[in-house]
């Protein structure tokens, strides 16, 4: 059996350290990119939920046409009142989505790729 030397052991930890930086670093990255910057929060009738829009950073530019304005990419998120998650959902054209729509069993809005109601504890609407 050979004995690998001190040098080549050093060598190797150094490639794991390496290697696990920057594995921290494109997971720090990518909690910055999710958690995006608040475009907006529309609040439920009774004020007990909030739907709140986050935009995120966008790596590669998008073509506009003149006078289109720039389409954004982003999270829709939706909270209680004391900030507890209930629903996360992600849309690559968050300026066109409709909504939010408070109805009795939740909330729901028109445009993305999942259609159906988020189903909330108690009613948004009294």
């Amino acid at each position: 059996m050979k004995i690998k030397s001190q040098e080549a052991l050093v060598r190797q930890r150094k490639r794991w350290i390496k290697l696990a930086l920057l594995l921290a670093v494109i997971a720090g990255c990518y909690l910055w990119w999710k958690q995006g910057k608040l475009i907006s929060e529309t609040w439920s009738p009774n004020k007990q939920y909030v739907v709140r829009e986050y935009r995120t950073f966008e790596f590669i530019p998008r073509i506009a046409m003149p006078g289109d304005g720039g389409h954004y990419s982003g999270y829709m998120r939706v909270y209680n009142r004391d900030g507890k998650k209930f629903y996360e959902e992600y849309s690559d054209l968050l300026d066109f989505i409709e909504g939010p729509f408070w109805a009795k069993e939740g909330v729901y809005w028109m445009g993305n790729d999942n259609q159906d109601i988020v189903r909330l504890p108690t009613s948004p609407v009294d």
